[in-house]
């Protein structure tokens, strides 16, 4: 390599070590506030004539939270923070060394892999949980029929329940201990991970809570139609396996494919970077396959899923 493109790399380390100062210093005081609103928070929780916005009801608290807990990603902010540094310094290498249309395929390669990723480990929740509904509805009632109440019955039939249950049973436990109201978490935990068969059992133990119902109707429906929709759902899983497959290979593979070729192939790239000819055949890669990724996305989309 010459000098000049030696050059060009420091000065694009250099202006990688400082953006990376700069941000640590940045999220250094961000955490300090946090931090700070925390303790206040908590403080304030403890005077009584002080109105606090209810969170009691919810299973999770920030929305970042709420974004990894729906696909079961155990991540701190400190490794969250390492891993977009990661691909920030990854991003400006390519882009020192190769330009900005390659920076920008490998960049979009990443976000992909990455929403890939979540949304498979998001459908393996919700599997389990249809999965394991209709055997803790039956465990309520059966814990029911042998005269325990139904706070205690939800509890001990929880207490068993797969990993994914973990913050609602949590949250559940301590709002029964605490003697609040414990059927909003049913509902926050339907809507983040598109459960409606919750809703019901939310409706159900409100209005047992308030007017003094029957419970058991709305279990067993609740139940029963859980186990037919897992019949349908294994059915239609299976009939579009190929179809979803290929949906997630049109997705990866081009973009892998460009960024092998012009990261190994450097008259390819120059070709395709440096020529009018080469930035026409990109965008209009690009047009067709963000086409087709729709296209076949939403041929399956909802199919055993919803």
């Amino acid at each position: 390599m010459s000098a000049v493109a030696l050059l060009g790399m420091a000065q694009t380390l250099g202006i990688i070590a400082l953006v990376t100062v700069l941000v640590q210093v940045w999220w250094f005081r961000r955490r300090e506030k946090v931090l700070l609103n925390d303790r206040v928070r908590q403080r304030l929780q403890l005077r009584t004539d002080v109105a606090i916005e209810p969170t009691q009801s919810r299973v999770a608290g920030s929305a970042l939270e709420r974004v990894l807990l729906r696909a079961d990603i155990r991540l701190s902010r400190p490794q969250l923070a390492l891993l977009g540094m990661l691909t920030f310094i990854l991003v400006a290498l390519v882009l020192a060394s190769s330009g900005l249309i390659p920076a920008v395929v490998v960049m979009l390669l990443i976000l992909a892999s990455a929403w890939l990723y979540w949304r498979f480990r998001f459908q393996q929740q919700r599997r389990t949980i249809f999965e394991s509904l209709p055997g803790l509805m039956d465990s309520t009632l059966r814990y029911m029929d042998a005269g325990r109440s139904l706070e205690a019955s939800l509890l001990e039939s929880f207490k068993d329940a797969p990993g994914v249950f973990t913050p609602l049973t949590f949250r559940l436990r301590s709002a029964i201990e605490a003697g609040r109201d414990y059927t909003g978490l049913f509902d926050d935990f339907s809507r983040l991970y598109k459960v409606p068969s919750l809703v019901m059992v939310s409706i159900a133990l409100r209005t047992s809570s308030r007017f003094g119902s029957s419970v058991r109707p709305v279990l067993q429906q609740v139940a029963s139609s859980l186990r037919s929709q897992q019949e349908l759902r294994r059915e239609f899983m299976a009939s579009t396996a190929e179809t979803r497959f290929t949906a997630g290979a049109f997705t990866l593979l081009p973009l892998g494919m460009a960024a092998y070729m012009m990261l190994i192939n450097e008259k390819y790239a120059e070709v395709l970077l440096q020529t009018d000819t080469g930035h026409t055949m990109l965008i209009i890669a690009g047009i067709l396959q963000g086409m087709g990724v729709i296209v076949i996305w939403r041929m399956v989309q909802g199919v055993g899923r919803e």
